[in-house]
């Protein structure tokens, strides 16, 4: 969903996914360096919406795939 993009341009596009989700959303961000999954990780803790979230079972992606559970 995210792979290589700035984490300001993540943030608006998961915004957005989080408006129309109901339950649960899975983000996929890849690998790479890290630093979009934390930054992600920094923009979730804020949002209003969130319960928790965490990396997806190693099958599915482990940690770079981030599942968000919403109220």
């Amino acid at each position: 969903m995210c792979g290589g993009s700035r984490v300001a341009d993540a943030e608006i596009v998961v915004d957005r996914a989080l408006a129309a989700a109901y339950d649960t959303l899975w983000i996929i961000h890849g690998h790479g360096t890290g630093k979009l999954r934390l930054g992600i990780h920094e923009f979730l803790k804020q949002h209003h919406r969130i319960v928790r979230f965490e990396a997806a079972p190693p099958k599915e992606g482990g940690s770079g795939v981030t599942i968000a559970y919403l109220r």
